[in-house]
C-alpha cells in the first residue's frame, strides 16, 4: 500500500492555515453531509452539541468508516458528544482500498472544520472501524503537526501491525469476540501493557463491526478523564468521582468472577488513569500482585493458545485462497471446493462447540477466511483483474448467502467488465439479501457505468420508497 503518498498529504494538511471562520451549522442534530468549501467533491457528516458556540474551543473527534458512511459513526457517537461536549466529524469519502482517496478526504475534512469551527487543538482525536481504524491511526502517527491526542480504534489495531505507535498517544480499542481481528487487538493490548503506554481495551459480544454506542460513550469518557488528568481539560470533580466509583465496581465484578485478564484491565484503569486524580495506591499494589500471579499467567497462556489456534485453523484455507488467483480452470474448481469445505467445517464446529470460547474461536476463523476472500477479490479488482475478482466475490457470496456485500462487489466487478446484464442481476441479488440504503449505490463510484441506465434509476427509486 502506498503509505508515503498519504504521509505527504497529511503533512500538507497540518501545514495548512487554520483560521476559524465559524459557519452557522444546525446544532444538536446530525448533519448528513457538509460539502468542503475548497473541494465540493469532499464532504463529511457532522454533529455539534446543542450548547455549541464559537466563543469557546471544543474537543473534536474525526471519524473514518471503511465504506465512506460518515453518518454512521457520527450517529453512534452523537449521544456521548452531546453529553460531554464533543464535535464529531465523519468523512463521506474515506474508504478501504483507496488510501490516496482516504488521505485526500482526511485532509479536506481537517482543513474545512478548522476553517469553519472553533476547535481545541489540544483535544483532537481520531476514530475508525476496520480499515477506517487504520486511517485514524495513520493520521495520528504520521502527522505530528496535527497534535492528535488519541485514537479510538475499532475492529483493528495500529495503522500498520508492524509499526507500533510510539510515544504516549492514547489508544482506546474495541473488538468483538467473534471478530477476526480479535488477536490483533489483543496484541496491541499486550504491547501497550508491556511498554507502559496508555490504553484501554474493551471486548464486546459480536463480529467485525462498529462498537455499540454505549462502548463509544465509555471511550469518550476515558479520553475526557485522560484530558483532565493531563490538564488539557478542567477537572470536573463529580465526573471523576462517578468514573472512579464505576471503575471500582468493575474491578469488584472481575474479582468475583476470577477473571484475571479483565482484572488486569480494571486495575490498570484505576492505577494509571486516576493517578493524580484520586488515591490509587491500593490499586497499584493490586496490579503489581496480579501481574506476578499464576492466575494471570495461566489466563494469558490460554489467550495465546487461542491466538495460535486461529492461525492453525485458517492456515491451509488461507493458502488455498492465495492460490486461487493464478490457478488454471481445473485447479480453480478444485480449490473452490476445498475452500468451501473449510468454511463448512468451521461453521459446523462453531455450531456444535460445547464452550462459548470455542464457538467464538471457530467463528473468528470463519470470519477471518471470509474477510481474506473479500480482500483478495478487492485486491484483484484494484488491479482491474475483474474476472478473478468475480471468482472471489462469488465464492464469498456462496459461503454467506444472506450477506449482501459480496453481491454488491460482484455488481462492481461486472460493471468493470462492461457486462451490465450481470451487474444488474447482482444488484438485485444484493437487495434481495438485505441491501436497503440507496445512498450506497448512488455513492459507489464503481457503478458509474450503470448510472445513466433506466434500470439503475429504477432500482434506486425502489429503494427510496421502502
Amino acid at each position: 500500500m502506498k503509505w508515503f503518498a498519504a504521509y505527504a498529504l497529511f503533512l500538507a494538511m497540518a501545514a495548512s492555515p487554520l483560521v476559524c471562520e465559524t459557519a452557522a451549522f444546525p446544532i444538536g442534530r446530525v448533519i448528513e453531509s457538509v460539502a468542503c468549501e475548497k473541494d465540493s467533491s469532499e464532504s463529511y457528516a457532522l454533529y455539534l452539541p446543542s450548547n455549541y458556540t464559537p466563543g469557546k474551543r471544543w474537543p473534536v473527534i474525526y471519524a473514518f468508516d471503511p465504506v465512506a458512511r460518515g453518518k454512521l459513526p457520527v450517529t453512534l457517537f452523537k449521544d456521548a458528544a452531546e453529553k460531554y461536549g464533543y464535535i464529531i466529524a465523519g468523512s463521506n469519502n474515506s474508504r478501504n482500498f483507496a488510501l490516496n482517496e482516504s488521505s485526500k478526504a482526511a485532509n479536506a475534512m481537517w482543513i474545512d472544520t478548522h476553517a469553519r469551527l472553533s476547535l481545541d487543538e489540544r483535544q483532537t482525536y481520531t476514530t475508525g472501524f476496520s480499515g477506517g481504524a487504520r486511517v485514524a491511526g495513520l493520521v495520528a502517527s504520521n502527522c505530528p503537526q496535527c497534535k492528535i491526542a488519541g485514537v479510538i480504534a475499532q475492529g483493528a489495531g495500529y495503522w500498520s501491525p508492524q509499526n507500533p505507535v510510539a510515544g504516549k498517544m492514547l489508544y482506546f480499542l474495541t473488538v468483538g469476540d467473534q471478530d477476526f481481528n480479535w488477536s490483533e487487538v489483543i496484541g496491541v493490548r499486550r504491547e501497550r501493557e508491556n511498554s507502559g503506554t496508555p490504553y484501554r481495551v474493551r471486548v464486546f459480544a459480536g463480529p467485525h463491526q462498529w462498537a455499540p454506542a454505549a462502548l463509544l460513550e465509555e471511550a469518550v469518557e476515558w479520553i475526557r478523564l485522560k484530558a483532565m488528568q493531563s490538564g488539557t481539560q478542567p477537572r470536573d470533580a463529580d465526573f471523576i468521582e462517578r468514573m472512579f466509583n464505576k471503575a471500582i465496581a468493575e474491578s469488584g465484578a472481575t474479582e468475583r468472577a476470577n477473571d484475571a485478564i479483565n482484572q488486569l484491565n480494571a486495575y490498570r484503569l484505576l492505577a494509571s488513569d486516576f493517578a493524580g486524580l484520586k488515591d490509587v495506591q491500593q490499586y497499584e499494589s493490586k496490579l503489581a500482585a496480579l501481574k506476578k500471579s499464576a492466575a494471570l499467567k495461566n489466563a494469558l497462556k490460554k489467550e495465546q493458545d487461542e491466538i495460535e489456534a486461529q492461525q492453525t485453523l485458517t492456515r491451509d484455507a488461507s493458502i488455498q485462497l492465495g492460490k486461487l488467483a493464478d490457478a488454471a480452470f481445473d485447479e480453480r474448481m478444485s480449490l473452490k471446493r476445498e475452500i468451501s469445505d473449510a468454511f463448512s467445517h468451521l461453521d459446523t464446529q462453531a455450531e456444535h462447540a460445547d464452550k462459548e470460547s470455542r464457538r467464538n474461536l471457530y467463528k473468528r476463523c470463519f470470519n477471518d477466511l471470509w474477510a481474506q476472500g473479500i480482500e483478495a477479490g478487492q485486491g484483484q479488482f484494484e488491479q482491474r483483474h475483474f474476472d478473478v475478482a468475480i471468482t472471489y466475490f462469488q465464492l464469498m457470496a456462496d459461503v454467506l448467502p444472506a450477506e449482501p456485500w459480496p453481491s454488491l462487489l460482484l455488481a462492481d466487478a461486472w460493471t468493470g467488465l462492461g457486462n451490465k446484464k450481470e451487474a444488474f442481476k447482482s444488484l438485485r441479488e444484493a437487495i434481495k439479501r438485505g441491501l436497503k440504503n440507496p445512498e450506497v449505490l448512488e455513492k459507489d463510484r464503481n457503478l458509474e457505468g450503470l448510472r445513466p441506465e433506466p434500470e439503475f434509476q429504477q432500482i434506486v427509486a425502489e429503494l427510496k420508497k421502502k
